[in-house]
């Protein structure tokens, strides 16, 4: 799937950026105790797989036992994201499978879920972000920040998926990218966060094909959030109700009228 592609011409951060997140402030002090040289460049984004490695397989144990498991998935997650970026994607992937493994950390769900975009497997990258978004309390003190990235790479896979659709002309492709898509505000709006789930509008210009697909993805968003296309005319017909003189036929009134 051309997510990344699709991303870069309408000027949006593709969602694995969005959603990589580093370790925590408190996992990063316990691996200063160990190695406050490696704690720094994981703070700063500039560890190696070697260095990661290396950690894993000599410090773990000088770790504390209690958060052990946290540190270890934490660290198998950073492995994979930059596994990922080098272009590895299958082993990526399974790094993120050896994480969960050791533990089931939301950030890894949503961070499998970028990567099985990249592989074209969307359909379980979106139960990847929902399985996130369930364990969400796992966060802990910085569940709203995580959230926020998390709905907000959410979000944006969900369009794209879409407008791949349209682009394609694979109204199913596009249907269940809307699907998604209408299904995060109300999901956000229960964490207080309706204002991560991104909104349509792209002000980068884009090209004259590009553009008419983003107009059909906005009517369709449109049209498929109408869950009850008779809602309305229900609504009206019992005002009308109110005042309307009895026994006389809305027919013979709208005849009436006509003549």
């Amino acid at each position: 799937m051309a997510i990344a592609s699709l991303s870069k011409q309408l000027g949006l951060k593709p969602p694995g950026e969005i959603l990589q997140a580093g370790l925590s402030p408190e996992d990063l002090d316990i691996i200063k105790v160990v190695s406050g040289s490696l704690a720094e460049r994981l703070r700063n984004n500039t560890n190696t797989v070697e260095q990661i490695d290396t950690l894993i397989k000599e410090g773990l144990d000088l770790l504390p036992a209690p958060e052990r498991a946290n540190v270890h998935a934490h660290l198998l997650c950073r492995k994979a994201w930059l596994l990922f970026q080098d272009g590895h994607e299958e082993a990526g992937l399974d790094e993120y499978d050896e994480a969960l493994r050791v533990k089931e950390l939301p950030s890894a769900w949503a961070l499998k879920g970028t990567l099985l975009l990249q592989l074209d497997r969307p359909d379980e990258a979106f139960e990847a972000f929902r399985k996130a978004h369930s364990l969400r309390d796992d966060w802990g003190t910085s569940k709203l920040n995580h959230l926020t990235n998390l709905f907000g790479g959410w979000s944006t896979a969900a369009l794209l998926r879409a407008l791949f659709g349209i682009v394609q002309e694979d109204a199913q492709e596009a249907k269940k990218g809307v699907d998604e898509y209408i299904d995060l505000p109300d999901r956000a709006k229960g964490d207080d966060l309706a204002s991560a789930v991104l909104n349509l509008a792209v002000e980068k210009p884009v090209s004259e094909n590009l553009q008419a697909a983003l107009e059909e993805l906005e009517l369709m968003v449109r049209l498929v959030s109408i869950k009850d296309p008779f809602e309305g005319w229900r609504a009206l017909t019992k005002e009308i109700s109110k005042v309307w003189p009895e026994g006389v036929s809305a027919v013979d009134a709208i005849r009436e009228q006509r003549e």
